[in-house]
């Protein structure tokens, strides 16, 4: 079972993918930190640049943020349209900054293209602009923007980008996106989704649309691996160093707000677990009746049967593609993964991304017609829906406004505050809950929502520790490494894991980890080319290869089958 026989062709890496570990920070002289990316990770990188841990402030004393507040430019075309973001920006001195660092928050594949195309920012707001009080407990001070910072921010390139999948699964689902609907990918047993671009233009695809805002993802194509050249310009891709972060769950929500006979908060029906074959089907839009989520019915319920209304996320996303390859579009779900020509599988299946009648602002039950795009599905004579969120505030927004929806998100403390998800609580997904645990009890009750009033607010993550909760992934970030001694990245990397146990915990440290999911070599490539895969457990062989989806082992298994065998290190097929 250890050893995977290639399924594509295996690429040369080099130095652009090794992956570099955290170090020890140290207050630089001079320095920068220009980032984008995993809107889960928004908070903890903030608290590693600017709050006094390990006994500095790394950036800074002063900081400035706010929705909305930055704008993401792809240089390679004007046809690439601007990736709005919230940013957070760190300093040291207001008057004549010597280190400043910042970090937009887009989709965690948005990031890595904007790392790969050298994008550069685009700040939304003047000099004196009052800071946005985003960031919970944030140290330091918050000031108004000055413009010694802007002359900094505006126009400068990304040289961080932080994912919640692995750099080469970001590649992979960003081709997906851009092939054509059932058109099988090069080099795996997977079909595109639907987005792809004009014969004139491949590497612009069609945006998906959200069904309840203005707002859209666009894909776009980029190179990841030294020695590709970018589908649009044709120079080479630029090199980085890969950093480990730490690891985080999805969470399964439900609006349980309708306590009324039949709804999702019917204590009657004590809906507080889904298992994974349930949560296939409601995401497939296969299930419409609420009771079908209750073990307690039994078959014999005689209670209303009011309309589930479920909404996922863009394809482009970090959350989506977790939720994707451990649920959905897994084979013990979706089966054999050679689907063959026309077959979709997973949450885009049965989805005619041609078909846009609702276009423009939506709301569950203001579109008259079946939509692909934005996503409205009507389904069941009770009518049940269907939707798109694009991004991890729109899809807590659309679940806790609408009752009976169910959704997900990757847990953050700021993201599920009283006053964003009060109508909300998370379902154990399999009977395991992703926060707590038998020797950890969530001491509010199952499914409550932990909030975070003062700080220290540490959750024990026990079940992502030891990998038996089924929808996790760990985070990472890649980083410039021709900055030499300007990047304060590794540093930064290495505060967040300090904050995450000492701060408030959006996450688990990669070194708190007990198991590890087993790579696979994955496609990066439109004409099949991809990376073979390594673990990055013996032997300083640098971790490669996809990682979503995979099996879940322990850390000390993989050590000690390379002690066995003289670190002949593959890896496991995935689920």
């Amino acid at each position: 079972m250890k050893k995977i026989l290639a399924m594509f062709a295996v690429l040369v890496l080099t130095a652009s993918a090794v992956c570099a570990n955290a170090a020890a920070p140290a207050l630089p002289t001079g320095g920068v930190f220009y980032g984008a990316g995993s809107s889960a990770q928004f908070n903890t990188l903030a608290l590693a640049a600017g709050n006094q841990i390990a006994g500095n402030a790394l950036c800074g004393s002063n900081h400035w943020t706010k929705s909305n507040g930055a704008q993401l430019i792809d240089p390679r075309s004007g046809s690439i349209l601007p990736e709005l973001g919230n940013i957070w920006i760190v300093w040291d001195n207001s008057t004549a900054p010597t280190i400043v660092c910042y970090y937009v928050s887009v989709d965690s594949i948005v990031g890595m293209r904007a790392y790969f195309a050298n994008a550069t920012v685009h700040l939304l707001f003047p000099a004196g602009t009052a800071d946005g009080n985003s960031v919970p407990f944030l140290g330091g001070t918050a000031v108004a923007l000055p413009q010694a910072v802007i002359n900094f921010v505006e126009g400068s390139t990304i040289n961080f980008a932080a994912t919640d999948i692995r750099p080469e699964d970001a590649l992979f689902a960003s081709n997906r996106t851009l092939t054509a609907y059932g058109a099988m990918m090069n080099g795996r047993g997977f079909t595109g989704v639907g987005y792809q671009g004009l014969a004139a233009t491949p590497w612009l695809g069609v945006p998906i649309v959200s069904s309840v805002a203005t707002t859209q993802a666009n894909p776009v194509a980029y190179a990841w691996y030294y020695g590709d050249t970018d589908p649009i310009t044709g120079a080479a891709s630029r090199i980085h160093l890969e950093l480990e972060i730490g690891a985080a769950p999805v969470l399964v929500l439900a609006n349980t707000s309708n306590t009324a006979s039949g709804h999702l908060g019917d204590p009657t029906l004590a809906i507080t677990n889904i298992n994974k074959r349930i949560l296939n089907n409601v995401l497939l839009g296969n299930i419409d009746h609420i009771r079908d989520l209750s073990t307690v019915a039994s078959g014999n319920l005689t209670t209303g049967d009011p309309a589930l209304h479920v909404w996922i996320r863009e394809p482009l996303s970090g959350t989506y593609n977790t939720m994707e390859f451990n649920v959905p579009n897994t084979n013990e779900q979706a089966g054999d993964f050679a689907q063959g020509p026309g077959r979709v599988t997973g949450q885009e299946a049965g989805i005619n991304t041609l078909n846009t009648a609702c276009a423009g602002l939506q709301t569950a039950t203001g579109c008259p017609v079946e939509s692909g795009n934005p996503l409205y599905h009507i389904f069941g004579a009770n009518n049940s829906t269907r939707g798109r969120a694009i991004g991890t505030g729109q899809m807590i927004t659309a679940v806790n406004t609408v009752a009976d929806s169910i959704g997900y998100a990757f847990w953050g403390f700021s993201s599920f505050t009283t006053a964003k998800a009060g109508n909300l609580k998370y379902l154990t997904v399999d009977g395991v809950d992703p926060l707590f645990s038998t020797f950890n009890p969530n001491p509010a009750g199952t499914g409550a929502l932990p909030q975070c009033t003062s700080t220290p607010c540490i959750l024990p993550f026990d079940n992502i520790k030891n990998g038996s909760y089924p929808i996790w992934s760990k985070y990472r970030a890649v980083y410039d490494p021709t900055l030499g001694g300007l990047t304060v990245a590794p540093s930064i990397v290495y505060l967040a894991q300090l904050a995450s146990t000492s701060v408030y915990s959006d996450l688990v440290p990669a070194p708190a980890m007990k198991v590890f999911r087993s790579h696979f070599n994955q496609v990066v490539t439109f004409n099949g080319g991809g990376v073979q895969a390594f673990n990055g457990l013996y032997n300083g062989i640098p971790e490669t290869g996809g990682d979503m989806g995979g099996m879940v082992l322990t850390i000390q298994s993989e050590q000690d089958f390379n002690n066995d065998t003289g670190g002949n290190e593959q890896t496991q097929l995935k689920n």
